[in-house]
């Protein structure tokens, strides 16, 4: 639910903030007064495309900003999105600059218009005056039969078919994989078996090159190595006086004077490790010597291996490590198309198995479907009995096709407005006025089946009047018994069922025009209103007199309403005796 509205500097709209209700509101005033700017404005915070042109003149941009009511679907989508869920209400701020560049933020944060549109997805639904068009496109037919069934739940059974259409598209996109012209196939075989042969050719191991490098420096370097260790080989214990035999006299003196003075310990520890150092390096430095290579026929073998590895490289652009990922996957691709006929059929058997589960799902799907049209045909055509057309009838045509993935079924909306005709697809048959009445039916049936927390009529009413009108506006007024309600309407008669009535004019001010809005209390100033909708410019004694009826007749129900409620009420107390 939408609980307010705030505008600065959209279109006309210079600084406007409107609180909203439950139940049913309606905004009323004179064409071009700006009634429609505030659904716009709505329309952008549920993700709607922001044009430049909406920024008023003289501004850099327009800010628009809606506090809603924070319902389980909202919630769970914020936790979906990643978004702060900051309580009990969601806020939307979105900010169009003169440039056509703007922002969106939910609660604080900074998203794109694609992840508020996701956001806030089914909690507005709006009617638009022309919306009665809509329903001349049969691509939109199926989906009003599966919201009335609950069908697209995410356990619906629109959900579990899909599922199984899914698991059926993946395995027919692995038979095209193993599908192809042989003769293609067969030169693919070809060029992975040469691909395959070179690189097994050479047979790389991971980390080759990297032991390698540090092979070819030590035999490239041999006879320099040789010279360096065997000098500090000599240096370290061979020469006469030589670091070990030096380190083992001072040891020896100083553990003859420790016996004079106990204060030398630390000392004769000191040289006792170093003479075991030195011993160590000088064994290590005989170990290395002993098997140091400079073997030229070995630096030549390493260096025609390298050279191996890196033509390798070069020639699938990519590090060794890569090569050896890239034969892995060349072997595997191999290895399927070797087997092709035997992997075909098995994916066939599955793909089999998986048609019989499309088809078995598919038919729930078309038995809840045909359930749930019986439905939608009873609920609208009550509603057009209520808008005073009790000839006219109502069908939803179902008819069998081939399985994809909204089912096996399409489905026509067909009507027809007089008696002994039958019903014919809606676009064909239905005048403006009367698909407008369809509209406004089906808006009704739908009212407690789509969890939408919010309806906007936009001079959906249009194309009615006279003694409909009071009709329409009692059946909008039904609506707004199962939801939150906004209605911009131009008839007195859907007006007086209003619970909150807004009014938006427009006046001049320092040579700007701009538009407010003004909540209209019960009384004189609603009255006023309903009689200027009535009379026109000039609001005459007979107006007010026939808007003070329309009151009346608005928040006194029907005879027929009364009797069915009673009927209703009574029905356990019948059935109890």
């Amino acid at each position: 639910m939408l609980t307010s509205l705030r505008l600065s500097n959209f279109a006309v709209m210079e600084e406007v903030e409107v609180a909203f209700g439950p139940g049913l509101t309606v905004l009323t005033g004179e064409t071009g007064a700006g009634k429609s700017i505030l659904m716009d404005a709505l329309g952008l915070l549920l993700g709607g495309r922001a044009e430049a042109e909406v920024v008023r003149a003289g501004a850099e941009e327009a800010v628009i900003e809606g506090v809603f009511v924070r319902t389980e679907a909202l919630a769970a989508r914020l936790s979906e999105l990643g978004l702060p869920d900051d309580g009990p209400e969601v806020l939307v701020r979105r900010t169009v600059g003169r440039q056509g560049r703007g922002k969106a933020h939910v609660n604080g944060a900074l998203v794109t218009v694609g992840v508020l549109g996701r956001l806030m997805r089914g909690q507005v639904d709006i009617a638009g005056q022309h919306e009665h068009m809509g329903l001349f496109d049969t691509s939109t037919h199926l989906a009003l039969v599966d919201r009335v069934g609950g069908l697209s739940s995410s356990e619906g059974p629109l959900a579990v078919y899909q599922e199984a259409w899914r698991s059926l598209e993946a395995l027919e996109a692995k038979l095209g994989e193993l599908g192809g012209d042989e003769a293609q196939v067969a030169a693919r075989v070809d060029y992975l078996s040469f691909q395959l042969e070179e690189i097994d050719r050479v047979q790389p191991k991971a980390g080759e090159e990297v032991l390698l490098e540090t092979e070819r420096r030590r035999l490239a370097s041999g006879e320099r190595l040789r010279q360096a260790a065997s000098l500090a080989e000599d240096l370290v214990s061979l020469r006469e006086g030589a670091a070990l035999e030096l380190v083992g006299r001072a040891l020896h003196g100083v553990i003859e004077a420790e016996k004079l003075d106990e204060g030398l310990a630390q000392v004769r520890q000191a040289l006792t490790s170093a003479q075991a150092e030195l011993d160590e390096a000088s064994r290590g430095l005989s170990r290395y010597l002993g098997a140091l290579d400079s073997d030229p026929g070995r630096l030549s073998e390493v260096d025609d291996r390298l050279d191996a590895l890196r033509r390798l490289c070069r020639k699938h652009a990519a590090p060794l490590e890569a090569v050896i990922a890239k034969r892995d996957a060349l072997a595997a691709e191999l290895e399927q198309l070797t087997h092709r006929a035997e992997r075909r059929a098995e994916v066939e058997a599955q793909r089999a198995q998986a048609l019989e589960l499309v088809i078995a799902q598919g038919a729930a799907l078309s038995a809840s479907r045909a359930a749930a049209a019986r439905d939608l045909e009873g609920a609208v055509s009550s509603g057009l009995e209520r808008l005073i057309m009790k000839s006219a009838r109502f069908e939803v045509h179902l008819e069998a096709t081939a399985p994809r993935a909204e089912g096996c079924d399409a489905v026509e909306l067909r009507f027809s407005a007089n008696p002994g005709e039958p019903p014919r697809p809606l676009a064909r048959v239905a005048s403006g006025g009367e698909a407008s009445r369809v509209m406004l039916a089906l808006k009704a049936a739908l009212a407690d089946g789509d969890g939408c927390a919010c309806s906007v009529f936009d001079e959906a009413d249009a194309g009615v009047g006279g003694a409909v009108a009071d009709v329409v506006g009692r059946l909008i007024k039904d609506v707004a018994a199962h939801r939150q309600v906004l209605c911009i309407t131009h008839l007195p008669q859907v007006a007086a069922h209003a619970d909150t009535h807004l009014h938006i004019e427009k006046a001049e001010a320092k040579g700007r025009v701009r538009s407010k809005v003004r909540r209209l209390e019960e009384g004189d100033a609603r009255m006023h209103e309903l009689a200027r909708m009535l009379s026109g410019v000039e609001v005459t004694r007979e107006a007010l007199g026939a808007a003070a009826a329309l009151l009346r007749t608005a928040h006194r129900e029907p005879r027929g309403l009364r009797a069915r409620a009673r009927a209703r009420r009574e029905a356990p107390r019948r059935a109890t005796v």
